[in-house]
């Protein structure tokens, strides 16, 4: 397996997820309003159909490997600050 562990691939796929699902939005959404829309279309604005509105709710479920990855090097980064200050107390 070229030497990369199962659980470090899944957490690679899991971070791809919420990506991929935003571009899908966005390309379905550049597909759905095509030259005939923007002088026939109900509105001029973003072409929220279906298939839009299906790929941005699966980016907000697949969101959370990016929150946590986020939040965990925010933490780390917060407790070094602290542990290099000359101001806490020791």
């Amino acid at each position: 397996m070229n030497g990369t562990s199962v659980p470090e691939t899944a957490e690679w796929l899991n971070l791809t997820a919420a990506p991929t699902f935003a571009a899908m939005a966005l390309v379905s959404g550049a597909a759905a309003s095509g030259p005939t829309e923007a002088h026939c279309g109900p509105g001029s604005g973003w072409p929220l159909d279906g298939m839009v509105v299906m790929y941005l709710l699966m980016c907000a479920f697949h969101v959370t490997p990016w929150l946590k990855r986020l939040g965990g090097r925010r933490a780390i980064d917060d407790r070094r600050v602290e542990e290099e200050s000359e101001c806490s107390p020791q």
